[in-house]
């Protein structure tokens, strides 16, 4: 359940009006206003980037709860959730306005079904900046989203910097590697270093170990085809074969499903497995199925 607040609270009086204006801020907090105000990825900007990764359904959850975590928050308690219909409970406004506890962080905000979780959270910290209804307390920002007419939007209470810590590694060129990585964690394997292959130089995405045994997985994106096809098996399987002998190859296939024809074929390979879209599902719940052992 949300609490407003932590047991531990430390209060600090603070004004939303600046004073002196323009605000004064630290070297580092300056760069932190910029980057959410103009740099963060998938927000209204001409110089913020798109990013797939925190834009796709299937990672929705996975990746804002990676985020939440890396910030030390805690979703049921930390996170508040409106739903559009519903409106913004003016208490929950009034309770952050003028005074606020520096020992927890919070989110408040009126979801926008049309987008991920992530990219919702970005758009409403940059909404607070870029009207000024926000300012800095300590290594906090305290900011407030609202319309012209008045109707509340969001509360947002954060120390910026994980948060900007935690985007900086999803945006990185292996950011999917990393977060199907912590997903595996989660359901109890051991991320390791690659084996030695002297008779390959075909490079795996990850490698994994639990109860002794390890897995070889790769990852492959094939966007804009429902069903994965026969022919990028075969070359995965051509340039594959032979490189990690006693590791069970993993073909990761998180934007396709399998037909009967992909897994007939897979079942006559020892020591290979394909997983599809679905099955990737199963990972990423709260609680995830270990689908390496189903």
């Amino acid at each position: 359940m949300f609490n407003r607040c932590c047991s531990f609270r430390s209060s600090i009086d603070y004004k939303i009006i600046h004073d002196p204006k323009p605000i004064i801020l630290s070297n580092n907090m300056d760069k932190i206003i910029k980057r959410l105000l103009w740099y963060v990825p998938n927000i209204e900007s001409y110089q913020s980037e798109k990013n797939e990764l925190i834009s796709e359904k299937l990672y929705d959850d996975f990746s804002f709860t990676y985020i939440i975590n890396k910030m030390n928050m805690v979703i049921d308690r930390d996170v508040k959730w409106i739903e559009p219909n519903i409106s913004f409970d003016d208490n929950d406004w009034e309770y952050y306005e003028e005074n606020i506890c520096l020992n927890c962080q919070k989110i408040l905000i009126t979801r926008q079904k049309k987008l991920s979780k992530t990219n919702d959270l970005l758009r409403c910290l940059r909404n607070c900046i870029a009207h000024g209804q926000f300012t800095v307390v300590d290594d906090y920002i305290i900011g407030f989203n609202s319309c012209k007419n008045g109707v509340k939007k969001a509360v947002i209470k954060i120390k910026p910097l994980p948060l900007l810590n935690a985007l900086d590694s999803l945006t990185a060129p292996k950011s999917k590697e990393l977060l199907l990585a912590y997903a595996f964690e989660k359901a109890g394997y051991n991320v390791i270093k690659e084996p030695v292959s002297p008779a390959s130089n075909f490079r795996f995405d990850l490698f994994l170990e639990k109860n002794d045994k390890q897995y070889a997985i790769e990852i492959k994106d094939f966007r804009g085809q429902s069903y994965l096809h026969l022919k990028h098996l075969e070359k995965f399987l051509f340039h594959s074969e032979g490189a990690f002998p006693g590791i069970e190859r993993v073909l990761i296939i998180d934007t396709s499903r399998v037909t009967k024809e992909i897994r007939v074929r897979e079942k006559e390979i020892s020591n290979f497995r394909i997983i599809d879209i679905n099955q990737v599902k199963e990972l990423l719940k709260e609680d995830p199925i270990d689908i390496l052992r189903m």
